[in-house]
Protein backbone atom coordinates (compact mmCIF):
# COMPACT_ATOMS: atom_id res chain seq x y z
CA UNK A 1 0.00 0.00 0.00
CA UNK A 2 2.96 2.70 0.77
CA UNK A 3 4.52 1.93 -2.12
CA UNK A 4 0.85 2.83 -4.54
CA UNK A 5 0.89 5.82 -2.69
CA UNK A 6 4.44 7.09 -3.60
CA UNK A 7 3.85 6.08 -6.89
CA UNK A 8 0.42 8.11 -7.03
CA UNK A 9 2.06 10.76 -5.42
CA UNK A 10 4.84 10.54 -7.94
CA UNK A 11 2.49 10.39 -10.95
CA UNK A 12 0.29 13.23 -9.68
CA UNK A 13 3.33 15.50 -9.41
CA UNK A 14 4.91 14.59 -13.01
CA UNK A 15 2.35 13.34 -14.90
CA UNK A 16 3.02 16.30 -17.61
CA UNK A 17 6.06 15.12 -18.47
CA UNK A 18 5.97 11.60 -18.38
CA UNK A 19 2.95 12.39 -20.64
CA UNK A 20 5.23 14.07 -23.03
CA UNK A 21 7.95 11.47 -23.39
CA UNK A 22 5.65 9.21 -23.72
CA UNK A 23 4.05 10.95 -26.55
CA UNK A 24 7.35 11.45 -27.69
CA UNK A 25 8.24 7.50 -27.86
CA UNK A 26 4.76 6.62 -29.32
CA UNK A 27 5.40 9.49 -32.01
CA UNK A 28 9.27 8.18 -33.06
CA UNK A 29 7.56 4.30 -33.00
CA UNK A 30 4.54 5.48 -35.28
CA UNK A 31 6.91 7.62 -37.35
CA UNK A 32 9.26 4.35 -38.05
CA UNK A 33 6.72 1.92 -38.26
CA UNK A 34 4.58 4.08 -40.64
CA UNK A 35 6.54 5.82 -42.84
CA UNK A 36 7.18 4.60 -46.45
CA UNK A 37 10.27 3.05 -46.81
CA UNK A 38 13.37 5.03 -48.93
CA UNK A 39 16.22 3.27 -50.21
CA UNK A 40 19.33 4.58 -50.76
CA UNK A 41 22.24 3.54 -53.46
CA UNK A 42 25.55 5.10 -54.34
CA UNK A 43 28.14 5.02 -57.77
CA UNK A 44 31.36 6.33 -57.77
CA UNK A 45 33.04 8.09 -60.41
CA UNK A 46 36.76 9.30 -60.74
CA UNK A 47 38.34 12.16 -62.68
CA UNK A 48 41.16 11.74 -63.58
CA UNK A 49 44.02 13.88 -65.60
CA UNK A 50 43.99 13.13 -69.30
CA UNK A 51 47.48 12.22 -70.62
CA UNK A 52 50.36 10.63 -68.78
CA UNK A 53 49.83 12.84 -65.31
CA UNK A 54 48.53 11.22 -62.43
CA UNK A 55 45.58 12.51 -60.72
CA UNK A 56 46.65 15.99 -59.30
CA UNK A 57 44.71 19.71 -58.17
CA UNK A 58 42.89 19.85 -61.41
CA UNK A 59 41.43 16.54 -60.90
CA UNK A 60 40.18 17.42 -57.63
CA UNK A 61 38.71 20.73 -58.82
CA UNK A 62 36.95 19.44 -62.01
CA UNK A 63 35.52 16.53 -59.88
CA UNK A 64 33.98 19.47 -57.19
CA UNK A 65 32.85 20.82 -60.55
CA UNK A 66 31.30 18.01 -62.06
CA UNK A 67 30.07 17.05 -58.42
CA UNK A 68 27.91 20.24 -58.63
CA UNK A 69 26.34 19.54 -62.11
CA UNK A 70 25.95 15.89 -61.45
CA UNK A 71 22.05 16.59 -60.54
CA UNK A 72 21.41 19.19 -63.02
CA UNK A 73 18.44 17.97 -65.66
CA UNK A 74 20.64 19.22 -68.38
CA UNK A 75 23.90 16.61 -67.58
CA UNK A 76 21.38 13.76 -67.03
CA UNK A 77 20.31 14.57 -70.21
CA UNK A 78 23.57 12.82 -71.23
CA UNK A 79 22.45 9.27 -69.92
CA UNK A 80 22.10 6.78 -72.34
CA UNK A 81 20.85 4.50 -69.12
CA UNK A 82 16.99 4.77 -68.26
CA UNK A 83 15.62 7.15 -65.47
CA UNK A 84 12.93 5.91 -63.56
CA UNK A 85 10.09 8.08 -63.83
CA UNK A 86 10.08 11.16 -61.46
CA UNK A 87 8.08 14.90 -61.66
CA UNK A 88 9.85 17.26 -63.43
CA UNK A 89 12.60 19.67 -61.83
CA UNK A 90 12.44 16.67 -59.10
CA UNK A 91 16.31 15.82 -59.87
CA UNK A 92 17.87 16.64 -56.84
CA UNK A 93 15.05 14.98 -55.01
CA UNK A 94 15.84 11.90 -56.01
CA UNK A 95 20.18 12.35 -56.85
CA UNK A 96 22.82 13.24 -54.82
CA UNK A 97 26.40 14.16 -55.53
CA UNK A 98 29.31 14.36 -52.83
CA UNK A 99 32.90 14.86 -53.34
CA UNK A 100 35.95 15.29 -51.35
CA UNK A 101 38.47 18.47 -50.80
CA UNK A 102 41.27 15.98 -51.58
CA UNK A 103 40.07 13.64 -53.64
CA UNK A 104 39.15 13.40 -57.24
CA UNK A 105 36.30 11.00 -56.56
CA UNK A 106 32.43 12.13 -56.48
CA UNK A 107 29.92 9.72 -55.32
CA UNK A 108 26.91 9.79 -56.73
CA UNK A 109 24.14 8.63 -54.26
CA UNK A 110 20.09 7.86 -55.74
CA UNK A 111 17.14 7.65 -53.38
CA UNK A 112 14.04 6.23 -54.35
CA UNK A 113 10.74 4.01 -52.84
CA UNK A 114 12.18 0.74 -54.21
CA UNK A 115 15.57 -0.33 -54.16
CA UNK A 116 15.89 -0.86 -57.78
CA UNK A 117 14.58 2.44 -58.98
CA UNK A 118 17.53 4.05 -56.08
CA UNK A 119 20.44 2.05 -58.01
CA UNK A 120 18.80 3.22 -61.71
CA UNK A 121 19.35 6.92 -60.35
CA UNK A 122 22.80 6.73 -59.08
CA UNK A 123 23.41 4.75 -62.68
CA UNK A 124 22.08 7.21 -65.10
CA UNK A 125 23.92 10.24 -63.07
CA UNK A 126 27.31 8.26 -63.25
CA UNK A 127 26.65 7.37 -66.71
CA UNK A 128 25.71 11.08 -67.31
CA UNK A 129 28.76 12.14 -65.57
CA UNK A 130 30.59 10.21 -67.57
CA UNK A 131 29.50 11.10 -70.99
CA UNK A 132 29.51 14.99 -70.11
CA UNK A 133 33.24 14.64 -69.17
CA UNK A 134 33.97 12.64 -72.23
CA UNK A 135 32.32 14.93 -74.31
CA UNK A 136 34.22 17.34 -72.82
CA UNK A 137 37.57 16.31 -72.38
CA UNK A 138 39.56 18.52 -74.82
CA UNK A 139 38.26 21.60 -73.02
CA UNK A 140 39.28 20.34 -69.52
CA UNK A 141 42.38 18.24 -69.88
CA UNK A 142 40.40 15.69 -67.57
CA UNK A 143 38.47 12.51 -68.00
CA UNK A 144 35.55 11.06 -65.99
CA UNK A 145 35.66 7.29 -65.10
CA UNK A 146 33.17 4.95 -63.73
CA UNK A 147 34.75 3.52 -60.77
CA UNK A 148 31.83 1.26 -59.39
CA UNK A 149 28.51 1.16 -60.72
CA UNK A 150 25.08 1.29 -57.87
CA UNK A 151 23.72 -1.73 -57.19
CA UNK A 152 20.15 -2.53 -55.57
CA UNK A 153 20.62 -1.84 -51.41
CA UNK A 154 19.36 -4.94 -49.65
CA UNK A 155 17.76 -2.74 -46.82
CA UNK A 156 15.90 0.71 -47.15
CA UNK A 157 18.25 3.42 -45.45
CA UNK A 158 15.10 4.87 -43.47
CA UNK A 159 12.67 4.80 -41.66
CA UNK A 160 15.42 3.09 -39.23
CA UNK A 161 12.73 1.67 -35.86
CA UNK A 162 15.59 2.14 -33.17
CA UNK A 163 16.51 5.59 -34.63
CA UNK A 164 13.10 6.84 -34.59
CA UNK A 165 11.94 5.63 -31.08
CA UNK A 166 15.19 7.50 -29.76
CA UNK A 167 14.53 10.66 -31.54
CA UNK A 168 10.93 10.60 -30.67
CA UNK A 169 11.45 9.86 -26.54
CA UNK A 170 14.61 12.68 -26.15
CA UNK A 171 11.88 15.14 -28.39
CA UNK A 172 9.59 14.30 -25.54
CA UNK A 173 11.90 14.27 -22.61
CA UNK A 174 13.27 17.69 -24.39
CA UNK A 175 10.13 19.48 -24.29
CA UNK A 176 9.36 17.44 -20.50
CA UNK A 177 12.38 19.39 -19.50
Amino acid sequence: GRARGQARAFLGRHWIPIALVLTGFSGGLGYALLAPPVYTAAAFVLVVEDGQRASGPAAVSFAQAFGRLASLPETLEHTRLPVPEMEPGSEREHIQASTSPDAPLIRLAGTARNPRDAAAFANAAADALVRYGASHRSDTGVRVALMTPAAPPPAPASPNLPVGVVVGTASGALLAG
